[in-house]
């Protein structure tokens, strides 16, 4: 069975009908006479010209799009920083979770241990070396129940010759703020691993997995993440995961998946990255479709097969 983004949307608009998701990919973008066949930068066509919702936590679709695009922004903010001479620490912080607590409980729980260690943990421990952090939150559902947690990458300064004893102290003050025994996961940023990290912060445990298993300090999250829940609800048609995907959808409604500090805002180049979706140059178009065309397509079911088709002549 195809588990790759387009299949997902797909299973995604039957199971939320209502939601901006399904009308993403096949409805006419506002002021769009038809669509355009366009080529991407690595030789793969696209469809240009139709709505995206942009709904980074449901759309499958633009899940991908956005982590790939956020992942460069990050990538090149921090390439920047450590080129200068700073470097960053990358941080796993997690709460305690039942296996019957729902999902609004656990992240809520979650936001406000945050709160409360970020207010004055990481300026405490960090001093004037402390520039700002970039925190994405990543859900999972496994044996254990709904399992949030946050992954941040914290920006030093130069001039703080040893990173471990922070990394430790950052690790005991979260345990402190958390109320128990639990201590979030902080580790240094390899020079030649910051490719890796921004793919890691963007893309919840698929292309981030790579980074997770070659460190020895980690340990790959146990849970499914959305697209698998998705896929195994294609696979087995389980009341259960249906359940745990209409709650997953309700709970993250309106939720950032990604929060800068206002200082990196300032310092680098974190624009919306679902802007210029619509930007197409004329050396990049390969074919021109009208409503009427683009319909016949979509009835067909034959999009993706034509989409494979120019891609092949690219």
């Amino acid at each position: 069975m195809d588990a790759c983004p387009s299949y997902l949307h797909r299973l995604a608009r039957v199971l939320m009908p209502r939601e901006r998701l399904a009308l993403c990919g096949v409805a006419l973008r506002y002021g769009a006479s038809g669509v355009v066949v366009r080529r991407l930068p690595g030789g793969r066509a696209c469809y240009s010209g139709l709505y995206r919702c942009g709904d980074f936590w449901r759309c499958p679709s633009c899940r991908v799009t956005l982590g790939i695009r956020r992942a460069r922004q990050i990538e090149t903010a921090l390439r920047a920083h450590v080129d200068a001479g700073g470097s960053a620490l990358l941080a796993t912080y997690t709460v305690p979770h039942a296996r019957d607590e729902s999902l609004p409980v656990v992240l809520a729980r979650l936001a406000d241990t945050w709160r409360r260690y970020a207010k004055s943990a990481l300026r405490d421990v960090l001093g004037r070396h402390y520039v700002g952090s970039v925190r994405a939150l990543e859900v999972v559902h496994g044996a254990n129940g709904w399992h949030p947690h946050y992954h941040a990458l914290v920006f030093v300064a130069s001039g703080l010759p040893y990173l471990t004893p922070v990394a430790v102290a950052l690790a005991e003050r979260w345990s402190q703020v958390a109320g128990a025994d639990w201590r979030a996961g902080v580790r240094r940023v390899a020079h030649d691993g910051v490719a890796a990290v921004a793919r890691y912060l963007t893309m919840d445990g698929v292309a981030g997995a790579s980074y997770e298993v070659a460190s020895p300090a980690a340990k790959v999250p146990a849970g499914r993440s959305y697209p698998e829940l998705l896929y195994d609800y294609a696979r087995y048609r389980s009341s259960s995961d249906a359940a745990l995907i209409y709650e997953y959808a309700a709970a993250l409604h309106g939720v950032h998946h990604l929060t800068i500090s206002p200082r990196l805002r300032r310092s680098y180049d974190f624009v919306d990255p679902a802007s210029g979706w619509s930007e197409i140059t004329d050396d990049d178009v390969l074919a021109l479709l009208n409503s009427g065309e683009w319909l016949s397509i979509l009835n067909a079911g034959e999009d993706k097969n034509l989409l494979d088709e120019f891609s092949r002549r690219c």
